[in-house]
């Protein structure tokens, strides 16, 4: 079964158009999972169904906003939705953790990683994660 994970944990503040989300310390690889040259994504190394899950701490901002401002975030396969379009994200609200989980179909080669957009300029991110295990080949 082939397994990997990333982390990040600097605090980081997206702009109003999606953008890779930023990873720092490599988790556990099984040995056909490798990390890509930017260090943002997962590479996976046999096609196969996959359970991909991304979670994401929002960063509270130091006023609550009465409009609940949210971050957008979406999984991306080779830099593109993972399912075709951007309407497949995920909010995640102020002050707020939130993981999302997909199944997905992946070929040898595909590259896994997260964006994340927000038009709220003063709320960013911290703390998260991105894992993918395989379910079957």
């Amino acid at each position: 079964m082939a397994y990997g994970s990333l982390r990040g944990v600097s605090v980081e503040t997206p702009g109003s158009t999606f953008t890779s989300v930023p990873f720092s310390i490599v988790g556990p690889l099984s040995p056909t999972i490798t990390v890509s040259a930017t260090g943002n994504e997962l590479v996976v190394g046999e096609s196969g169904i996959y359970q991909i899950t991304i979670s994401i701490n929002a960063e509270a901002t130091t006023d609550p906003d009465p409009d609940e401002p949210y971050l957008d975030a979406i999984i991306t396969n080779n830099g593109a939705p993972i399912f075709g379009d951007t309407t497949t994200f995920f909010k995640i609200a102020n002050r707020s953790s939130s993981s999302f989980v997909v199944q997905a179909t992946l070929a040898a080669g595909d590259t896994i990683g997260a964006s994340i957009s927000t038009d709220f300029p003063v709320l960013g991110y911290m703390n998260r994660s991105l894992t993918i295990v395989q379910l079957s080949h």
